[in-house]
């Protein structure tokens, strides 16, 4: 993987939600299970034209795994850290619609024009090959942008419990899903200067609450992201449909100087796609063929909370950022 900026070795961040919360990031992988007796396996999608999943895609990078997501025929939503993994004649895209895996090539990847690890994070990937017919495409989030939605999660990458960290290596054949909840919504994670929208949540144990607050959704339903699943998807749920929010693209530990360990307390998050300063890019980069936002009345496009204006005005706490490469580790240059 290409180094990550020197500014991103020390990141700095702020939350003000009762007390001073932490945020660290780091390179997202495959999506974690609670404590037993729940169990990765009981986290996997399987592989059906029925599934509502069967529009996440495995990105294999020279034999690395990320994740990406369908958002017209011929185009994949993923980070800008995995389009910069490497050139797009070595990428190939699985998807795994049924017991036959459909893989196709890249054409093209084309990061976010501003992107710079970990702001505008997203990258968009030209397929050599339209997706199969029924291979579901999904719409843009158009509703309210807030703390407390619920996240749809699901990527490809490594998984374990929550009480011990990953265990099991990724696979492009293999996708896990889960939930979490917005707990935080952010504009920036140094003192860079650059901002983007992002979303954060922590992975709460079985019972009580993490360390962004807010009650967890339960063991065999709450999940992080892990491993391989940086550039996977985070939806929200809207009349039975899911609707993509935002894009996974880093997990944190919420001690200073530490490497996520993927375990209960840990954070994750990415950047919100559906932030409208991203829409005409994206109808440009996929030529128009991007399904319309559903009609929400929602007001994504307005001010981010009052209280994020103070992101960088508390007591800036030190934290880890770190990319979601496979085998990357915070205190390496990712």
């Amino acid at each position: 993987m290409p180094p990550v900026s020197q500014r991103a070795s020390a990141p700095w961040i702020c939350a003000s939600l009762a007390a001073l919360a932490l945020l660290a990031a780091r390179p997202a992988a495959a999506l974690m299970a609670g404590a037993p007796p729940d169990s990765a396996s009981a986290r996997v999608d399987a592989n059906v034209a029925s599934s509502p999943f069967a529009g996440v895609a495995a990105i294999s990078i020279n034999g690395t795994l990320f994740s990406g997501v369908v958002i017209a025929p011929r185009y994949l939503l993923t980070a800008g850290h995995v389009a910069a993994a490497g050139p797009a004649s070595a990428m190939q895209v699985i998807l795994n619609p049924g017991a036959t895996p459909w893989t196709t090539t890249v054409v093209a990847a084309t990061p976010y024009p501003s992107y710079s690890f970990p702001y505008d994070d997203l990258a968009i990937l030209q397929l050599a090959s339209p997706v199969p017919a029924g291979v579901p495409i999904y719409p843009m989030y158009d509703g309210a942008l807030q703390t407390g939605l619920v996240l749809v999660l699901c990527g490809y990458g490594e998984s374990g419990n929550g009480d011990s960290g990953p265990s099991i290596t990724a696979s492009s054949a293999i996708k896990r899903s889960g939930h979490n909840s917005l707990d935080q919504l952010a504009t920036a994670l140094d003192n860079s200067g650059l901002m983007s929208r992002f979303f954060v949540y922590d992975f709460d144990g079985p019972h009580g609450n993490g360390p962004l607050g807010g009650p967890t959704l339960g063991n065999a339903v709450e999940t992080m992201v892990a491993v391989g699943d940086s550039g996977g998807p985070a939806f929200v749920e809207s009349g039975g449909t899911l609707e993509l929010l935002g894009i996974n693209t880093f997990a944190a530990s919420t001690v200073a100087n530490q490497s996520p360990s993927y375990t209960f307390g840990n954070l994750g998050g990415g950047i919100v796609a559906a932030d409208p300063r991203f829409a005409s890019w994206l109808k440009t980069t996929t030529q128009g063929t991007m399904p319309p936002a559903p009609t929400a009345g929602g007001d994504s496009d307005g001010p981010l909370p009052a209280w994020s204006d103070l992101l960088l005005g508390c007591a800036l706490l030190a934290m880890t950022l770190a990319r979601c490469a496979h085998g990357a580790r915070p205190e390496s240059a990712l």
